[in-house]
C-alpha cells in the first residue's frame, strides 16, 4: 500500500473538506484527489462520499479510518517523544477561545512554564472555535457548548453558575437575588442564538412555563452588560463573566438552574503532539 495515498485518505476523510486536507498535507487540491483516487482503484473500493459541501467516508470508509487514526497517532506520539515536548521555545501556541476571560488563569500558567513560546490568541462563538480546531487552523480551544465528536478530546475547564446582572437602580429592592418569573417581567437582554447561556435560560424558563415579556439580543458578554448600563433591561451571563462595574449588580437565581460547563478541546490525533501536552500539562 502506498502510504501517502493512505495518507491522503485520512487527511480528507478527518477534516471532512478536499481543500482543508490538501492545506494541511501541503499540496494542491487536484494532487490529493489523485492519490484519492488512486487508492480506491488500486483496491476497487469506494472509501469517501460527497455530504453536501462536505466529504464524509463511506462505511468501508470508516473502517479504514479507524485504522489510519491509530496509525498516525502512533505517528505523531513518536514525534512529541524525540522532539522533547518540554523544549517549546521559538514555538506557538494557537489558541481558539469563547470566552477569553475564562482562559486568563491557563494562558498565564502556559506562560510560566513556557517563557519562550508565542501564544496566538483567537476569539469566536463555540461552533466557529471547534470548526478551527478540526480544521488546523488552532491547536487548542475553549468552548462552552461541546456535543460529541468522534475527532475531538476534552477536559472540564471550569463550571459556572448563571446570573442576573442589572444595573442598581433597576435591581429588585430585596437582596440580591432574583426569580425567573421577576426576570420575565422586563426586557431580557441575552446572547444571540445558539449561544450556550441563552439556550441554558431558555430551557430554565421552559421547564418553568416561563416566557420573556421582551428579548434584546446583544452579540457578546460586553454588549449584555454595556445594554443592561444604558437601561434596556436585565441580562443573563454566566458568574465569572461579571466585569465588577460599580453601577451593575449581580443577582444570583432563587430558581435551581443547572451550572454551564467550559472545556478545553483538541484533535483526538494531537493528544500526544508536545503543544497539547504542554496545555494538558498546566491545565
Amino acid at each position: 500500500m502506498n502510504l501517502n495515498h493512505l495518507r491522503a485518505f485520512h487527511l480528507v476523510a478527518t477534516y471532512g473538506s478536499i481543500s482543508a486536507a490538501a492545506r494541511t498535507a501541503g499540496v494542491s487540491q487536484p494532487t490529493l484527489s489523485a492519490q484519492l483516487k488512486l487508492l480506491e482503484q488500486q483496491h476497487g473500493v469506494r472509501l469517501l462520499q460527497r455530504a453536501g459541501r462536505s466529504v464524509e467516508p463511506t462505511a468501508l470508509g470508516r473502517e479504514l479510518l479507524a485504522i489510519s487514526s491509530r496509525l498516525y497517532a502512533a505517528e505523531m506520539e513518536a514525534s512529541a517523544l524525540l522532539g522533547n515536548g518540554q523544549n517549546l521555545a521559538g514555538g506557538e501556541l494557537r489558541f481558539g477561545t469563547d470566552a477569553p476571560v475564562h482562559t486568563v488563569p491557563l494562558l498565564t500558567s502556559i506562560r510560566s512554564n513556557h517563557p519562550g513560546l508565542r501564544i496566538q490568541l483567537r476569539s469566536g462563538n463555540s461552533t466557529e472555535i471547534k470548526h478551527s480546531i478540526l480544521d488546523g487552523r488552532v491547536d487548542v480551544g475553549t468552548v462552552a457548548d461541546l456535543e460529541p465528536h468522534p475527532l475531538l478530546s476534552s477536559r472540564v475547564l471550569l463550571t459556572q453558575d448563571l446570573v442576573a446582572v442589572a444595573r442598581h437602580d433597576h435591581a429588585p429592592g430585596h437582596g440580591k437575588v432574583m426569580s425567573l418569573e421577576q426576570l420575565v417581567a422586563q426586557p431580557l437582554v441575552i446572547r444571540e442564538r445558539g449561544s450556550v447561556t441563552r439556550r441554558a435560560i431558555e430551557d430554565a424558563l421552559r421547564i418553568a412555563g416561563l416566557a420573556p415579556r421582551e428579548v434584546i439580543e446583544a452579540d457578546s458578554r460586553e454588549a449584555v452588560q454595556a445594554a443592561v448600563l444604558a437601561g434596556l433591561g436585565t441580562g443573563v451571563i454566566g458568574e465569572d463573566e461579571f466585569s465588577d462595574d460599580p453601577r451593575l449588580v449581580l443577582l444570583d437565581f432563587t430558581d435551581d438552574i443547572p451550572p454551564i460547563t467550559e472545556y478545553l478541546v483538541f484533535r483526538r490525533d494531537r493528544e500526544h503532539d508536545q503543544l497539547v501536552r504542554a496545555v494538558l500539562g498546566c491545565l
